[in-house]
């Protein structure tokens, strides 16, 4: 009985090596999955507040990307939120009633809509061992053009004065 137990040592070690990084692996597989629907469903949201933005705010104005991406205007570098995602992510278009960007500062009128995309974003993983990157798709959203920053009030854009 006691050469068994000498035998058999090590084999509790050995099982809790080869389940316990199956459980982490798992366990980290989860919590990225989690974070990968974060970063899903902030880059849909930056897309829709960036089209919210465009459509009030002076065509092309310097803030609207900034403001769609949870930052301030007028700062700089990538998002407070996300980390990959900076202003090189995010075009604006103005559309006309065919969906055809036109060129906003000499068809000023012809602009029926704004589309906002959300593009080129990378998406590392952090679980053990399968340290990957990939691009995510990209996020489309289009809206009705409104005020492009005319206000009869005479304030423009994020409440400052035109």
């Amino acid at each position: 009985m006691n050469s068994f137990r000498r035998a058999q040592s090590g084999a509790h070690t050995v099982e809790f090596a080869l389940v316990g990084s199956l459980f982490f692996i798992l366990l980290f597989g989860a919590i990225e999955f989690g974070r990968l629907m974060f970063v899903w469903n902030t880059l849909g949201e930056v897309s829709r507040q960036s089209a919210r933005v465009a459509v009030v705010c002076p065509v092309n104005h310097s803030a609207i990307r900034r403001v769609g991406m949870f930052d301030v205007a007028g700062s700089s570098g990538s998002s407070p939120v996300l980390p990959a995602l900076n202003e090189s992510n995010i075009r604006i278009d103005y559309l006309d009633a065919s969906g055809t960007p036109v060129d906003p500062t000499t068809n000023y009128l012809d602009i029926v809509f704004v589309r906002s995309e959300v593009a080129s974003v990378r998406h590392r993983l952090i679980i053990p061992f399968f340290f990957q990157e990939f691009d995510l798709p990209s996020f489309v959203t289009v809206l009705p053009r409104e005020s492009l920053g005319v206000s009869p009030e005479g304030t423009g854009c994020f409440g400052t004065v035109s």
